[in-house]
């Protein structure tokens, strides 16, 4: 299988030079690309418009749900390297490192204790990017190639009723860029602290009918020291090594369109647990997502989706035996879709879904702790809207779903819009959504862990209430939220092995402030601001999240470059009790990046816009990152996080 990923990446990247040499390319106007790079309108740089929310494009302040769109301007500004670092910088979303899957957490509102990410979903062009068995992302987090992004679209809160499990206190939608009339071509690269280094290049373009986009990326890093005291008591050190080779495409013919995304990800991780003796500090991730739609219109105000979506992930890490683990899952999801608007004031859209989720041998000289599974999960839904006049909308959806293990549930979403003025309005939600089990936790077998082929969906109810203003300059918003999930998926340590169990409930609410402000078409200003409280069951693993999260940066362009200052504030996190001890002790931080970007074409004997020169530093005020420990009995008290003080330069170039 490892032929097919590094087949799929060389022939992207081989199709994406064809494509620049072809001379409908060669022919361009050398000003086609761009005049001026930095030339950015308010309306691409205030994200006015989302799809997420309801599988289909409107306005951020008319979307059913607590909604923030990153356009592809500002991912440029602040120079962000991968989608991690992106997502660190949103409101109320919290990253960080797991010593099994490394890179691989994103949790949304202060919701965060366990390494499985089953509480996060992303999707590309809104289909699921996700697999059956132990729900990991990393491979999409450090190696999706955002040079082929149009716009990052988040959800804060439940969105399972369009799109299932894992839609359960965040969603992130990848968007790929509009395709251009031209056809164009970037060729980046940026080196810098810890011998990392990234390359990617990237293409648009159209034939006839027929229209791409298409990146490949390659990164690797030797990695900052990782040192720290292990469960047993032991000190050791190592490098954060990363290595990945990943790529996307996005075609379109007609009514049809194709998505793929692939990555082969080699990243440091301890192990499944934290253990300096594990013998190879790595986990090995390769991700295969493709995805079929084809539009078909019944009538003027009405037409039907079909969309057949694949995952495919090869999955290795270390353990504490001489063999290293290995996971293999193969993923189908069928779904039909009906858009209508009957009228002109209403909408609706509704569905249904089947999954097959299977895994299969990984090779011979890796343990499988998976025992052969097959289950078929499959649901119904149905949301609409409709407009009472100009400012009172109204929302209501429902999804019917049953699990792998055969549990039924209904979940619900409702919600009022209220927009009595030009510039203010307000949103009133409620919305729910279901986690259903993995297949670590049903389908292991491990002589201290097994799985539990009884386990309930988890479920939560989340209440929403916002006050937002907007008009052309400006979008400032706060949200008040309250959460609580029941039968959430616990470790059961009352049997021997230790097994999993549906436990208590855990609660969350918290009040959230957003804003971004226009000074001059040319200068803006951003932020963020999150306070949450959280409560569980003595049963229920605590959240590692800051109960406080503070987010502020600031922008200038000018004719030929551009300037972003970027300040994170995480406040102290929880204190988690451990038997080891003796790690530093995880404490605020204050995470502060700037990046300069200039064009210096001239200086090349290339034309205005062709050839940028990127600068970057990250964690300039040097802060020592730690934090901690997921509860697990005999695990250390904190983990590293992250490296101090790092450098980067780059040069883009525009053909």
């Amino acid at each position: 299988m490892q032929a097919l990923f590094r087949r799929f990446l060389i022939l992207l990247a081989a199709i994406l030079f064809v494509a620049a040499c072809h001379p409908a390319f060669a022919g361009n106007d050398a000003n086609a690309v761009s005049d001026d790079l930095f030339d950015m309108s308010l309306e691409q740089l205030m994200g006015v418009s989302i799809s997420v929310a309801s599988k289909k494009s409107e306005k951020t302040i008319e979307a059913p749900g607590i909604v923030v769109v990153v356009p592809r301007e500002e991912m440029i500004l602040y120079g962000d390297r991968s989608l991690f670092q992106l997502l660190q910088r949103q409101p109320s979303v919290y990253t960080r490192r797991s010593f099994v899957y490394g890179q691989s957490m994103a949790g949304f509102r202060g919701d965060l204790s366990a390494h499985s990410e089953t509480h996060t979903l992303l999707l590309l062009n809104g289909r699921p990017i996700r697999e059956s068995a132990q729900s990991i992302n990393s491979a999409v987090y450090m190696g999706f190639p955002l040079e082929a992004m149009e716009s990052l679209e988040l959800i804060r809160g439940p969105g399972s009723v369009l799109y299932g499990t894992n839609a359960f206190t965040g969603v992130v939608n990848l968007r790929t860029r509009q395709i251009p009339d031209e056809n164009e071509l970037i060729v980046s690269s940026m080196a810098g602290s810890h011998d990392y280094y990234q390359t990617s290049v990237s293409g648009a373009g159209r034939f006839g009918d027929f229209g791409y986009v298409g990146a490949v990326r390659l990164m690797n890093q030797r990695g900052h020291d990782y040192s720290m005291i292990d469960g047993l008591g032991v000190p050791g050190s190592d490098h954060v090594r990363d290595e990945s080779f990943s790529g996307v495409l996005h075609l379109e013919h007609q009514d049809l369109r194709i998505d793929v995304f692939a990555a082969d990800l080699d990243a440091f991780a301890l192990g499944v647990q934290p253990f300096w003796f594990i013998p190879k500090h790595t986990i090995r991730t390769r991700r295969l997502f493709v995805n079929t739609a084809y539009r078909l219109d019944l009538h003027e105000r009405m037409y039907v989706e079909l969309n057949a979506t694949y995952n495919l992930q090869e999955n290795t890490l270390g353990s504490p035996a001489i063999t290293r683990i290995g996971t293999n899952t193969s993923d189908v999801l069928g779904e039909i879709t009906l858009f209508a608007n009957p009228t002109d004031n209403s909408n609706i859209v509704m569905g249904y879904l089947q999954e097959y989720l299977t895994n299969y041998a990984p090779d011979d000289d890796l343990q499988q702790t998976i025992v052969d599974y097959r289950s078929q999960p499959r649901s119904y839904y149905a949301q609409g809207d409709y407009k009472f006049g100009d400012w009172v909308k109204l929302i209501a959806g429902m999804q019917w779903q049953k699990s792998g293990q055969g549990f039924e549930d209904i979940i619900s979403r409702q919600g009022i819009i209220l927009t009595p003025f030009d510039n203010w309005g307000v949103k009133i939600m409620k919305g729910e959504a279901f986690r259903a089990p993995i297949a670590i936790e049903t389908y292991l077998s491990d002589p201290v862990l097994v799985g539990n082929l009884n386990l309930e969906p988890e479920i939560i109810t989340t209440y929403d209430a916002q006050l937002f203003y907007q008009d052309e300059k400006t979008y400032a918003a706060v949200t008040y939220f309250n959460s609580l999930i029941k039968k959430q998926i616990v470790f059961d340590t009352s049997v021997v092995p230790t097994s999993y169990k549906n436990g208590g409930e855990q609660k969350f609410d918290g009040v959230e402030f957003e804003c971004k402000h226009f000074m001059t078409p040319e200068w803006h200003v951003l932020g963020s601001f999150m306070y949450q409280n959280d409560k569980a069951d003595s049963d229920i693993n605590p959240t590692v999240v800051p109960h406080t999260m503070l987010k502020l940066g600031t922008a200038y362009t000018w004719d030929g470059g551009s300037a972003a200052l970027f300040w994170s504030h995480f406040g102290t996190p929880p204190r988690i009790p451990s038997a080891v001890t003796g790690n530093p002790k995880p404490d605020a931080l204050d995470l502060i990046s700037l990046s300069i970007r200039m064009d210096v074409s001239k200086y090349m004997g290339m034309k205005k816009g062709r050839s940028i020169l990127t600068l970057r530093g990250e964690n300039l005020l040097d802060e020592e990152i730690f934090v901690p420990t997921m509860t697990y009995a005999g695990y250390p008290d904190s983990l590293s996080n992250g490296p101090g003080r790092t450098f980067y330069a780059g040069l883009e170039l525009h053909f």
